[in-house]
């Protein structure tokens, strides 16, 4: 089960990113308008944890959110090669295909689950990057702000998080909500 970009809308959304000790990344594009988000949900359901939310309403994917991760799926590295300077810029359309009762009054129906993914997270001193499928690499990248993009495969399945220019205190807060 993956999450797969059906669009791309060429709008500048207000991207807010937030690193803190109690949550590892917390990233939000949109608000929630009308109906409560859908959620994707994926990692191995104990030790980690990855939301992603979509607008019911436009398939706009709304937030991220890295609830927990394993410390031992956390590398740290010298550098990144992460190519993004041919990326597309905007505020991703989801395919809203994995939930089957969208009008559903049954809040569960909201949430799909795939806890069968090692999440592996690179980090270096000023930039992070999520990989949600350590087996599939990006063939193409998603500007959602200056310093946010995602990564998708040839599928366009949601496949990395790229994160760059975060601060010290960014870093020392990913590792005091990951421990």
């Amino acid at each position: 089960m993956k999450l797969t970009v059906d669009d791309v809308v060429n709008e500048t959304g207000n991207v807010a990113i937030a690193i803190d000790g109690y949550v590892p990344l917390d990233i939000k594009t949109l608000d929630a308008l009308k109906l409560p988000p859908l959620y994707w949900r994926t990692g191995n359901g104990n030790a980690s944890l990855l939301e992603f939310a979509v607008l019911p309403e436009s398939g706009f994917l709304s937030a991220i959110t890295l609830v927990m991760i394993e410390p031992g799926s956390i590398h740290k590295v010298d550098c990144l090669s992460v190519n993004v300077s041919e990326s597309v810029e905007g505020i991703p359309v989801i395919n809203k295909g994995l939930w089957d009762e969208l009008n559903s009054n049954n809040f569960s129906q909201r949430f799909v689950d795939d806890f069968s993914v090692s999440i592996q997270v690179k980090i270096t001193l000023n930039s992070m990057l999520l990989e949600i499928d350590e087996n599939t690499e990006a063939t193409s990248w998603i500007k959602c702000d200056d310093n946010f993009y995602l990564g998708v495969d040839d599928e366009n399945n949601i496949v990395n998080l790229y994160l760059r220019k975060l601060t010290k205190s960014e870093i020392d807060g990913f590792f005091e909500a990951a421990n």
